[in-house]
């Protein structure tokens, strides 16, 4: 055991804390890129359900956060649309999930970024005269706060954080260090940072000291727990497969 802490645990472990009804699990990823496939997997096998799900964007088609809307397990969305999986459009459109609003991507990132650091919120002027239209969003109790900031109106968007945080990365050491690969950093860094409990699926698990500290995304105070998922072949083969399910990939 490294003399920092080991955080590696099997996914019962670091999983097994997770209420098995109304949790609010904030999640990274990217259209399938970056996000902790094992993890979903696991929610959905052991029944954890009516879930209030915080993510930049829905996910991709068939794997991954999709199986979550197809199964029926999300009850509220906290995104930026429904759009890029067919599971969460058809679980929408039939009124199975609450969405009080909708933000812009950077918007939900920043109120995640402010969730992170400690601030109570953020400023935003996109989307004044749009997003606060009557009636736009039914679920929404109260209308938008709008202020004025040296003659700019802006949303006082509030800062998200959850107490559940799930989250991918390229490789961890044993205390929890994390360093990422290409997109699959997305939002994961301050998801990170933005969760009472965090768990990092990783493709490997490497001594401390291994991932120079220029290469650290995460640092290990942000991490709670560390679970191996899928190789980083595994993962290359989901994709292959799924876009040469859609058509947008050939077999030479």
């Amino acid at each position: 055991m490294s003399k920092f802490g080991n955080k590696v645990r099997s996914m019962d472990e670091a999983l097994g804390c997770i209420p098995k009804t109304d949790a609010r699990i904030m999640m990274g990823g990217f259209v399938g890129a970056g996000e902790p496939t094992c993890c979903i997997d696991w929610l959905i096998e052991h029944g954890i359900t009516d879930i209030t799900l915080l993510t930049n964007e829905p996910g991709l088609d068939g794997f991954g956060r999709a199986m979550l809307y197809k199964n029926g397990r999300v009850k509220e969305l906290i995104s930026s649309h429904v759009g890029t999986t067919q599971e969460s459009t058809e679980e929408y459109l039939k009124g199975n999930i609450k969405v009080e609003q909708f933000y812009p991507m950077g918007t939900w990132a920043e109120k995640v970024r402010a969730g992170a650091v400690g601030l109570g919120g953020v400023l935003v002027p996109v989307g004044v005269g749009i997003l606060d239209e009557p009636g736009l969003f039914a679920d929404l109790e109260e209308p938008k706060e709008v202020i004025e900031i040296n003659g700019i109106p802006c949303f006082v968007e509030a800062a998200l954080r959850a107490p559940f945080g799930l989250i991918k990365a390229w490789r961890a050491d044993e205390a929890g260090n994390l360093e990422y690969r290409y997109t699959g950093v997305n939002c994961n860094p301050i998801v990170a940072m933005a969760c009472d409990y965090t768990v990092a699926e990783v493709e490997e698990i490497v001594p401390v000291g291994t991932i120079s500290p220029d290469r650290v995304g995460t640092a290990a105070p942000f991490v709670q727990a560390v679970v191996k998922g899928l190789s980083l072949a595994e993962h290359d083969e989901i994709y292959r497969q799924h876009w040469l399910r859609t058509g947008k990939l050939v077999e030479e």
